[in-house]
């Protein structure tokens, strides 16, 4: 049963917050299907949109790939004028393809195209998520300047924009357990609950690589897509034990290089690149590669598609497969149960993993990620969509496992927090790009 809740008519900013799994998105779905005319923004709406659009999928009677439906058919005219086209900076994807697109560009696009539908009422369900901080500037801008002509509800996990807030609602357990303005929601004190370590004494998996083997090392590295560009002349190594934040504004090419990384881009093998000592197409296969990986971004998310369970989920970590296809042994239960202890979600093995939500649904992938202790850990925005608590568990495994050089970690990241916690706790590396 989720929260029910209402809010006061007329135009103003509402903000909705509360732990991941508190039913806040549950909440919102409710609201949006209560007011007509209201429209719901969230990672599981655009998860419905990309679905829609593999749907529609003309790959095959192209005789190419489909790209997907062009950002110029999804915002028209009137959104190229629209203020927020500029501040997107998205004039550079107008004759892109959806399925083309970054999540943060897409996020964009659903964002700008949900005001241009004018609703009645407009619901964004972490709306911040996957948006560089000059898009989050400008959002935060934006959806102030909306809420003086209609009613805006935000779910989220950030208060950017105080002054702007009429209210704030906070839910746990699916209940509504505040209500009030933004001095008085600030104003309480929780006492932040002791966590438990992740288990990174289980050691690797797989046997550990050589200390002296190269993990990865590209030289003059180059991705395109027809005339655009992603990047250009890129040269990045990286041996054991060099952890790497990799930063950029949207579309500067930071998930395209992890995809190189982890077996998923078809330019791997038009590049000059080595991975755990080898060069891309010499005759090895993507599992050979996989198995020295683990990695979590929007993308293995969006298509984690399949039924199972949170031990299931956990378990295809160790496959390198989505689903499991093989029958686990003793220890392997005994591995992912450890994991989802670390998580303190409270759930069952046999817990539905679909039916979590999304910010659940991320902390099983970020165990998922870790559960083998692999030589290299790919982490692209891994906290998307978690709570202030959950963010910090994420954060503490990246330390233990960069601290105890179980292994080597290159991290995606937005947040000017997390940046400065790279800088202060874990000391490694920044590559820019864009």
């Amino acid at each position: 049963m989720s929260a029910a809740f209402d809010i006061a008519s007329g135009p103003g900013l509402t903000v909705v917050t509360g732990p991941n799994g508190a039913g806040k998105s549950s909440a919102a779905r409710g609201l949006a299907e209560r007011v007509p005319g209201a429209v719901l923004l969230s990672a599981e709406t655009q998860q419905a949109f990309y679905e829609a659009e593999l749907a529609a999928d003309d790959s095959n009677f192209q005789e190419a790939v489909d790209p997907g439906t062009r950002v110029r058919e999804l915002l028209g005219e009137r959104g190229r004028v629209h203020p927020l086209f500029g501040a997107f900076r998205l004039e550079g994807v107008w004759e892109r393809g959806y399925r083309l697109l970054s999540t943060g560009e897409g996020r964009k696009v659903l964002l700008l195209q949900a005001v241009l539908s004018a609703p009645s009422l407009l619901i964004l369900d972490d709306p911040f998520d996957g948006l560089d901080r000059a898009a989050c500037a400008e959002l935060t801008r934006a959806i102030a300047a909306v809420a003086a002509t209609l009613p805006v509800v935000v779910v989220t996990q950030e208060l950017p924009f105080a002054e702007a807030v009429r209210e704030v609602l906070v839910i746990e357990r699916s209940e509504l357990v505040f209500r009030g303005s933004v001095e008085a929601f600030l104003a309480r004190r929780l006492e932040p609950p002791k966590r438990t370590p992740p288990p990174v004494e289980l050691g690797s998996y797989y046997e550990p690589l050589d200390s002296s083997v190269v993990l990865v090392d590209l030289v003059d590295g180059n991705v395109t897509y027809g005339e655009q560009v992603v990047f250009a002349g890129l040269n990045f190594r990286v041996a054991a034990g060099q952890h790497t934040l990799i930063e950029g504004p949207n579309g500067s090419g930071k998930s395209t290089l992890l995809d190189l990384f982890t077996g998923d881009h078809p330019q791997a093998y038009s590049n000059d690149l080595h991975l755990f000592g080898r060069r891309r197409g010499t005759g090895e296969t993507v599992w050979d590669i996989k198995k020295n990986i683990g990695a979590v971004s929007s993308r293995l998310h969006r298509d984690y598609r399949v039924g199972g369970s949170v031990e299931e989920v956990l378990l295809s970590g160790l496959y390198d497969s989505i689903g499991v296809y093989q029958r686990p042994e003793p220890s392997h239960h005994a591995r992912a149960r450890a994991w989802l202890e670390w998580l303190e979600l409270g759930l069952s093995p046999t817990a539905a993993f679909r039916e979590l939500s999304f910010g659940q649904q991320r902390l099983v992938l970020i165990a998922r990620a870790a559960i083998k202790v692999p030589p290299l850990l790919v982490l692209d925005e891994p906290t998307a969509g978690l709570d202030a608590e959950n963010r910090a568990r994420a954060l503490e495994l990246v330390e233990s496992l960069c601290t105890q050089r179980k292994s080597t970690v290159l991290m995606v990241t937005h947040r000017a927090d997390e940046r400065a916690f790279w800088l202060e706790r874990i000391r490694g590396a920044i590559l820019s790009l864009g």
